[in-house]
């Protein structure tokens, strides 16, 4: 009775319901055309992550987030030179939201080392300068002397090696003007290509801000091609990389959505061949789907790498609920039921399964919330409740249309679905044979599993779970080019930051020392740089010998020919020599080291060396721990993205065997609570246990490799799995002992068609161009096949046998009072 008035109740209110969910739907969809979704790593992070707090005080400190290269390239060098003039000319027009500084030329460097050129002279060259003038001076005061003969052979050599010495100081002088008249544009080894750095003050995940620079960029650079033809412009770096992974994942998201709608409504049409009971299905789907994620945008507000792709997830596997119970509505029209009687039929038969298989799905999303790890809780948080309020509106919304529907003649029941009679022609009618093959094919996957497991499960390699496109190989190996061109440090590294000035000192020195102390082989650092590393080093000691020598020259050049005074006054210091700091510093070059504020020196920059390969997951790791592992003392802040890779890996490890067992404990209770502790319940549990073991089996045959993305393929698994043997359970279980058979023949073509369209769901994301969410539909879609073949053949198997056994038992049991009062009389 309670299902018959719950389908009255809709009948009753049908246009209400429909209407309202034209209003809810439009609502939803605002909401989520609102999402914004970063495809960031250090999105995936809690927020107290050590690497997300380290990060997030760096960027309130660093004044330059965000870089794009752009390269002027022509076989003509002035056609080159101008062109990249004119090209800054109009790069200075851009709004300074946008632009924090523009590097093409170090001129201002160039002038000010040569103006500070003694103190810029290495220490001991300074000592050797003093000597070798002194002796020059002392020869040539010998010399002006009229009475002074030199007899001595040793004499003449002295003055040669003195000379010779002398000259080596004029030489160094010269190079260093040559360097101040050198070209100060920054251009290739070759002559052909020119670098101008604009560096910006957001990072590459601001995406709206970082197209807006990318445009101008753009536009800049086809205004000076047109008026250079002769020049090519090209634009790449951080902000170009970021944008195109993030269209990546906006077309594999929009991609994978239309996939999984049009092959879902396609199968759909195939199977039930009703446009109006598909239309009805796909209209409570579309509701569910909104709200999902319109309660996303109300909720979490933006959606992550993770969680990009779960529309198509949700459609594909929201829409289960309803194709059960729109499959059990037209099997009691065709029993000739109709009207509210028929809806009422159906909600009956179809609650008790569909809502366990919603609620273990529920939970299998769910329990991902327990984890820190943000990628999978706004994984656990959407998942769970899209499964909800598809369930809920395939239980309002259809009924809803079906109501509707039942008043028109045209809306008559088709002839039943091929499938199910099928599916129990194939099923071996040995059914002891099936159950004793699945058990002993479960012992094997569990095996592999086990050795899956113990043989590193983990993949390694970064570069397997970026994205790949046309956009990103190009931006990529123009980067390489450039790092060939101007040297390889031009991009990479990370940063540091200490609280005060000295600090920094203090950490530089910490870190070189710990190299210092080690094999070639076993140094951390390729680069360690700090703005001491630009002001002249042992300022103290070479202001008092530049002292001594100007004193020297003062006090000689009086005595010396014209030609020996106007040749040695060239190598006389400045008077006005003092120690430079911080803020003398030309702005060009201090920059890496210039917070917002304008603070100077706090901030150091470092390059794993070359031992580490930070394209791998396991050296990287082990880079991040040794430096995290240096005592560096309290404040200082450590980013990059080894250390964000590396907190992921270690969340992801602790994470993903927590979710996997509260997922597997909250299915057991689900099934347990809702089907029952008899022979349904327990083999749903079976069947949810072997297909999850062959999934992980399966993996390993294929060669897949656990990352942080597919690694929620498991417990999601583990849930989803149970949804296909529950519903073949619990349609054994309302039609009674013996009617395992025609259970497959009904429900199990249903979820046959639900597994279909959740495998669409996964397999839909084997074409986004990223690696990690191929590898994730891929794992997932493994297991659909894995749980759906073991609730076609084991489900049946053991239910028919337990069933057989029952009515067995059945049957003998009246004849034992009749025996036992014969016996008695």
């Amino acid at each position: 009775m309670t299902a018959l008035r719950f389908a009255g109740w809709i009948d009753r209110r049908r246009w209400p319901i429909l209407v309202t969910s034209w209003l809810v739907v439009g609502a939803s969809a605002w909401l989520a055309s609102k999402l914004p979704v970063y495809g960031d790593f250090s999105h995936l992070l809690p927020p107290n992550a050590p690497s997300v707090v380290q990060l997030h005080e760096l960027e309130g400190r660093i004044q330059s987030l965000g870089g794009v290269m752009v390269v002027v390239e022509s076989d003509d060098a002035e056609t080159r030179g101008r062109a990249t003039e004119a090209l800054v000319h109009r790069l200075e027009k851009i709004d300074k939201t946008l632009v924090a500084q523009i590097a093409w030329q170090n001129r201002d460097t160039r002038r000010w080392i040569w103006d500070n050129r003694f103190l810029f002279a290495p220490l001991e060259d300074l000592k050797e300068a003093k000597q070798a003038l002194a002796d020059k001076i002392r020869q040539a005061k010998l010399r002006a002397n009229p009475l002074y003969v030199d007899l001595e052979e040793p004499e003449e050599k002295a003055d040669a090696a003195n000379d010779e010495r002398v000259d080596k100081l004029r030489k160094k002088l010269k190079e260093a003007e040559e360097k101040r008249d050198a070209n100060p544009a920054f251009v290739s080894k070759d002559g052909k290509m020119q670098l101008v750095v604009v560096r910006a003050p957001f990072d590459s995940s601001a995406v709206d801000l970082s197209s807006r620079l990318v445009d101008l960029l753009a536009k800049a650079g086809h205004e000076t091609e047109a008026e250079f033809p002769g020049a090519k412009v090209i634009a790449t770096g951080d902000l170009y990389t970021a944008l195109a992974e993030h269209r990546a994942l906006l077309n594999g998201m929009l991609l994978a959505i239309v996939i999984t709608v049009s092959l879902v409504a396609a199968g759909m049409l195939l199977y039930y061949r009703s446009l109006r009971g598909v239309s009805g299905l796909m209209w409570a789907l579309a509701v569910g789907t909104g709200m999902t994620f319109g309660f996303t945008k109300l909720t979490i507000g933006s959606l992550n790498l993770a969680t990009a792709f779960l529309s198509s997830i949700v459609v594909g596997n929201g829409i289960n609920f309803g194709i059960v119970l729109l499959a059990r509505h037209l099997e009691e029209r065709r029993k000739g039921v109709t009207g509210v009687p028929a809806i009422a039929a159906a909600i009956r038969g179809t609650l008790r399964g569909t809502g366990t298989a919603a609620l273990t799905a529920s939970i299998a999303y769910g329990s991902l919330i327990l984890t820190d790890f943000k990628g999978f809780k706004h994984f656990g948080i959407i998942g769970g409740v899209g499964m909800v309020l598809c369930w809920l509106t395939a239980y309002t919304l259809i009924p809803a249309a079906l109501a509707v529907l039942e008043r028109t003649r045209s809306f008559g029941p088709r002839p039943e679905p091929a499938l199910g009679r099928a599916l129990v022609a194939l099923l071996p009618k040995r059914f002891g044979w099936v159950v004793a093959a699945s058990v002993a094919g479960t012992a094997v996957a569990a095996t592999m599993t086990v050795i899956y497991l113990v043989r590193d499960p983990w993949e390694h390699s970064i570069r397997k779970l970026r994205s790949e496109t046309a956009e990103l190989d190009e931006a990529r190996a123009m980067i390489s080019r450039i790092n060939v061109a101007f040297g390889n440090d031009i991009t990479g590294g990370f940063a540091i930051a200490v609280r005060e000035r000295d600090a920094a000192r203090r950490v530089v020195k910490i870190l070189r020392d710990h190299d210092a102390r080690r094999t070639p082989k076993e140094t951390l650092f390729q680069n360690i740089r700090s703005l001491d590393d630009i002001l002249p080093a042992n300022q103290g000691e070479k202001i008092a010998l530049l002292t001594d020598i100007r004193k020297m020259l003062d006090d000689g050049l009086a005595d010396l020919s014209d030609a020996d005074r106007k040749d040695l006054e060239k190598l006389r210091p400045p008077d006005d020599l003092r120690p430079l700091g911080d803020a003398d510093v030309p702005a060009e070059i201090a920059w890496p080291f210039t917070e917002r504020d304008g603070t100077r020196g706090r901030l150091i920059l470092a390059d794993a060396s070359d031992n580490y390969d930070t394209w791998n997951i396991t050296t990287l790791v082990g880079f991040a721990d040794a430096v995290r592992a240096i005592d560096l003392g309290e404040g200082v802040a450590l980013g990059g993205s080894m250390f964000v890779y590396a907190d992921v890996l270690r969340s992801m490890e602790g994470d993903g065997p927590k979710a996997t067992v509260a997922a597997l404990v909250g299915a057991v209770l689900v099934v347990l609570l809702l089907v029952g502790l008899g022979r349904h319940g327990w083999v749903t549990l079976a069947c949810c246990l072997s297909g999850t073991l062959w999934m992980i089996a399966g993996c390993w045959l294929v060669g897949l490799k656990v990352n942080f993305l597919d690694f929620v393929a498991l417990p999601i698994t583990i849930g989803i799995g149970i949804d296909y043997s529950v519903n073949i359970a619990a349609r054994d279980k309302a039609d009674g002992p013996g009617s395992a058979l025609r259970a497959l023949a009904t429900a199990g073509g249903a979820v046959t068609v639900c597994s279909y369209t959740t495998m669409v769901g996964y397999g839909s994301l084997l074409l986004s161009a990223s690696g990690g969410i191929r590898s994730f539909g891929a794992a997932a879609t493994l297991g659909e096949v894995t749980c759906l073949l073991t609730a076609l053949t084991l489900a049946p198997a053991l239910l028919a046998i337990l069933g057989q056994r029952i009515v067995a038992r059945a049957k003998a049991a009246p004849s034992e009072p009749d025996d036992r009062a014969r016996a008695a009389g």
